[in-house]
């Protein structure tokens, strides 16, 4: 898609800057300006995708002209570039209705990128006022967190996210597991680009730059997957972490989030940026204790309303039953999650998600459940209650089906 623009300045030397540093086969110059009417003559002839102008200190026809433009043709999205940033210049530019306002671009890559992203941000903006549809208020980001390795984070992550994109969901699934994440192997993709890459070379994102860093899936799912090599992991600030997460909340239904078992910036970042906390624990005391001492972390972040606990491989075969979970932790089981140690491992060595490879069996089910939960976006969803009947029927089925086998003699 090609992105139409008009540049405007009163300075010669200004306007030649600006042309020369859009430098990209998408963004097009329509025209120049240096202000005033014939600006607004040729606004209206050439009909601009965007505005671009340069605002120096005290200019107020340009904050004039920027008034108009936004007033009389909400279609054309204005950037004001500005030599040095100050808080009265930016206090009078959001008075005449700007709010795309940034410094002189340090090189043409990170202008052509800082245009892609307005250009894509106010053109949903404009379509959700027009449609009536509210496109970002929807999303959901939705992280997956426990207190220790092993828990199967990563197992649950991929097979929700799997899970959601086959109730036609737009789903970005992002590994955050920096150093030893492996959501490509699960899925059995081979990524071009990590998330390493993206941090490096992309300055302001937008979701077309986002979307290029990242693998698609056979499920439709998105992945951004963890850098190739642990030592990548330091480029990945938490700052990068919370812009990219800004962008994809934007564009996806769901975002849904692998982390490292430890509290870093950047699992900080995503907890707080989160609208729900998939709290994966155990049935050992080890794991219920490093649980707690997070939870309590969770509290002191003033998160732990989003936290929704999930018991993986709940079975009660030891002297820890899920029962005891809920009054060791403090914190009501939300879900549980059943063991199936050939369904799971079998589906991590082929890379094939198990909600796919095996889509009735009690781990495909007890995902559902989840997927089904978030979907209704209520609280009030018995998750527990429906788990149960599920679960249950779903066992009583595979218990006659043997039964069957053993009566007929079959293999």
């Amino acid at each position: 898609m090609k992105i139409n623009v008009m540049v405007i300045s009163k300075l010669e030397k200004k306007l030649a800057e600006i042309k020369s540093m859009i430098d990209d086969e998408e963004i097009v110059i329509l025209g120049e300006s240096s202000g005033g009417t014939p600006a607004l003559n040729k606004i209206e002839n050439v009909s601009p995708d965007m505005v671009i102008m340069f605002l120096s200190a005290g200019d107020t026809d340009v904050l004039s002209l920027t008034e108009r433009i936004i007033f009389h043709r909400p279609r054309t999205h204005v950037i004001l570039l500005v030599e040095h940033m100050d808080l009265e210049i930016l206090q009078k530019a959001i008075r005449a209705g700007a709010h795309n306002v940034t410094d002189f671009p340090a090189s043409s890559k990170e202008f052509a990128e800082y245009i892609k992203s307005v250009y894509h941000n106010e053109s949903i903006r404009i379509n959700s006022l027009n449609e009536k549809e509210n496109i970002a208020w929807m999303s959901r980001v939705v992280t997956v967190f426990g207190a220790k390795g092993g828990l199967g984070k990563t197992t649950i992550a991929t097979n929700l996210a799997v899970k959601l994109a086959e109730k036609r969901k737009k789903v970005a699934l992002v590994d955050l597991d920096l150093q030893f994440g492996d959501i490509h192997i699960f899925l059995d993709i081979e990524p071009a680009d990590t998330i390493a890459e993206f941090v490096q070379q992309v300055f302001t994102p937008n979701i077309d730059a986002v979307r290029s860093y990242m693998t698609v899936h056979s499920s439709g799912v998105h992945v951004l997957c963890a850098p190739k090599s642990p030592e990548y992991a330091e480029l990945v600030s938490a700052e990068k972490v919370q812009s990219l997460l800004s962008v994809l909340r934007n564009y996806y239904d769901y975002v849904i989030i692998d982390t490292p078992p430890s509290f870093t910036d950047v699992t900080i970042t995503a907890i707080e940026s989160s609208s729900t906390i998939l709290f994966v624990t155990g049935l050992d005391i080890s794991i219920l204790k490093n649980s707690k001492l997070s939870l309590s972390l969770m509290d002191s972040l003033q998160q732990k309303d989003k936290v929704r606990l999930i018991v993986n491989r709940a079975v009660d075969i030891s002297s820890i039953t899920v029962a005891d979970v809920q009054s060791i932790i403090g914190c009501p089981i939300w879900a549980k999650i059943p063991s199936d140690y050939m369904v799971a491992v079998t589906a991590l060595n082929r890379g094939v998600p198990f909600v796919i490879s095996s889509p009735g069996s009690m781990l495909s089910q007890s995902i559902s459940i989840v997927a089904d939960a978030l979907l209704s976006g209520s609280d009030n969803f018995d998750i527990e209650t429906i788990s149960n009947k599920k679960i249950k029927a779903i066992g009583d089925g595979e218990k006659h089906f043997k039964l069957f086998k053993r009566k007929n003699k079959m293999v």
